[in-house]
């Protein structure tokens, strides 16, 4: 049991988040260090969201919005982190939502789909 009054308790709950993910296969083990060193980069930013990252996040809303056929592309990492989230981009943008794997298994890509759909995306499937 992590105390709430840690320091790090947000990172290492969502490290547990995904180690629990990894176990079942929905994200996989590369995925565990693609996280790691994204949490090395917050570390060194001092866990700010930078003007240019900003940025770049209203100008990707803004092209999704724009775009004539949008689509979301999810990894394990990002179903895990954000499948709610996720949904409602797909609301808020009409995009199609698909999966999208390195490490790509049938029963990964039915495992993610399933905690997208779970979560209240449309996911496209094929």
């Amino acid at each position: 049991m992590i105390p709430k009054d840690h320091p790090r308790y947000t990172s290492l709950v969502t490290r547990e988040l995904l180690a629990d993910c990894a176990r079942k296969g929905i994200v996989s083990w590369e995925g565990l260090t693609s996280h790691g060193r994204g949490e090395a980069f917050d570390y060194l930013l001092g866990e700010k969201t930078s003007t240019s990252a900003h940025r770049a996040e209203l100008t990707a809303a803004a092209l999704l919005r724009a775009a004539s056929r949008p689509v979301i592309s999810v990894n394990g990492n990002t179903a895990a982190l954000a499948a709610r989230e996720i949904a409602l981009l797909q609301k808020a943008c009409g995009a199609k939502v698909e999966v999208n794997l390195f490490h790509r298994t049938p029963e990964r890509v039915q495992q993610i789909e399933a905690l997208l759909r779970d979560a209240g995306a449309d996911v496209f499937s094929g």
